[in-house]
């Protein structure tokens, strides 16, 4: 045993490897961690345990497969025991190396996940699976990106699934192979399925939900609803009635349906969202005292599908609505006369649509610079005086389209960027150059170069001239700044 841990310890033999020395170590490890056996890796090392001996931002091949051994060996109990272990690996192991062991990693992520929610712990597990994420490679959609949204919606940490949902996906896996088959045999082993492609859009819909970004939420419903196919699924019809609702809180109107929806698709969601359809025709009508009979009807329906919260807000963005609505009649009106329309839809009882109750509103909207409008009082005593409202005709400040022209800015050039390196590789790729030289040998030519040669447009790699890849960060360096960042 003490040989093997000279050889664990001895892995990679600098920290400077290049990729190709890398995989040629990696591969060698691997045959040597792939014959020893579990109950050996698994063992102390002349009575000190092996996991205190090996560093896992440095020996993280090593690391993970004694960990995985260990799980193998004692189930629960070993996670249990090498819970700290397993959380400092996942936020500290070096991605170039776990990928040589992808399918091994992949397990243990997945036990450390499903024991995290099946011991209700999972809000310990947000911090680790999310450092994993995002050391691992976070703009490649994986198995890991669906099970950190879902945890973040089980604890409630909006924030942390926003942080990662904000990072735009630029490549999603293919199917893989086994050993011997050829590339992407029908029956062949996946990576991510069709359905956690889906799940994660709804659940970063839902993530968005919780924080109010109507737009980022109708966005990440639109990849549902639009989603190819010459059918719909169940949950793509879920996301179409979220859909209708996000689009009322958004502009007040249902959003249009996609354009490349199939027409299958569109008859599909039509016949089997008809209450949401009616309520949003009520939203869009005006009408109190229809909205109002119609979110009687479905409360229902809503509580069923899960959507009463987002209904709920419908009728708040109804109400409100309707008040912005009085400045086009009206340059003053007193709260009172406001609260006399009874604009309130959800019917809460109380002091609900009351004076009181109608200023708070009224107010919350001024801050929220929903309506441009001041407030003044009668007399000294606020609680017998008369409350006024003022509509301003002068426009809403710029400061928030301001704010969300430069965030869009600063978005298109991380975006930018991420394509930019994406082309790189694409264009450096075994595939792409054999597909370059099979249009040279068409064309007449002999081979890549003399394609090149011939066409200087026909490989655009622009490496100066103050605009080409040469000025971009590289990859790492672009990995490293959305670690920092979360």
């Amino acid at each position: 045993m003490e040989k093997l841990v000279d050889i664990f310890l001895n892995f990679p033999s600098s920290p400077t490897l290049s990729d190709s020395e890398l995989y040629k170590q990696a591969t060698s490890l691997l045959n040597t961690l792939n014959k020893t056996p579990a109950t050996q890796l698994a063992s102390n090392v002349n009575g000190t345990d092996l996991l205190t001996v090996l560093n896992p931002a440095v020996n993280s091949l090593v690391y993970l497969y004694v960990l995985v051994a260990r799980m193998d060996l004692g189930g629960r109990n070993a996670l249990d025991a090498t819970w700290n272990n397993v959380v400092l690996f996942l936020e500290t192991f070096d991605p170039r190396q776990v990928r040589h062991a992808h399918d091994i990693f992949r397990r243990l992520f997945e036990a450390f996940y499903a024991h995290a929610v099946d011991t209700q712990k999972p809000l310990l597990a947000i911090r680790p699976v999310k450092k994993a994420l995002v050391r691992y490679n976070p703009t490649r959609f994986s198995f890991m990106h669906t099970s950190f949204i879902r945890l973040c919606l089980l604890t409630k940490c909006y924030r942390d699934g926003a942080a990662v949902l904000d990072i735009d996906l630029v490549e999603f896996p293919y199917v893989k192979s086994k050993p011997g088959e050829p590339e992407n045999p029908v029956g062949g082993r996946k990576e991510v399925t069709y359905q956690d492609v889906l799940c994660y859009f709804l659940y970063g819909g839902m993530i968005y939900m919780g924080l109010k970004e109507w737009r980022r939420a109708a966005d990440f419903l639109t990849y549902i609803v639009a989603c190819p196919g010459n059918a719909c699924s169940a949950m793509q019809v879920e996301a179409y009635k979220k859909y209708i609702l996000v689009g009322l809180l958004l502009d007040g109107k249902p959003l249009p349906m996609p354009k490349v929806t199939s027409a299958a698709a569109v008859r599909a969601y039509k016949a089997l969202t008809k209450p949401y359809e009616a309520f949003a025709l009520a939203f869009k009508s005006g009408n109190t005292d229809l909205f109002r009979q119609e979110a009687a009807l479905l409360s229902d329906v809503f509580r069923q599908d899960g959507n009463t919260g987002l209904a709920v807000q419908c009728m708040d963005v109804f109400r409100r609505m309707q008040i912005i609505a009085l400045r086009d009649t009206y340059v003053t009106l007193s709260v009172e006369e406001i609260s006399k329309k009874d604009l309130e839809v959800v019917g809460r009882g109380g002091d609900v649509g009351g004076k009181e109750e109608t200023e708070g509103v009224v107010l919350g909207m001024i801050e929220r610079d929903e309506i441009r409008a001041s407030l003044s009082h009668s007399g000294p005593d606020l609680k017998t005086s008369e409350t006024t409202v003022h509509f301003h005709n002068n426009p809403l400040s710029e400061l928030r389209n301001l704010r969300a022209l430069e965030s869009q800015i600063s978005r298109t050039i991380s975006l930018t960027k991420q394509v930019k390196a994406m082309d790189r590789k694409l264009g450096l790729s075994k595939e792409y150059i054999q597909y370059i030289n099979r249009l040279a040998k068409t064309a007449g030519g002999s081979s890549l170069l003399s394609m090149g040669a011939g066409d200087p447009d026909a490989m655009d790699f622009d490496y100066g001239g103050g605009t080409g890849w040469a000025d971009d960060e590289p990859e790492e360096t672009i990995m490293q700044d959305f670690d920092d960042e979360i």
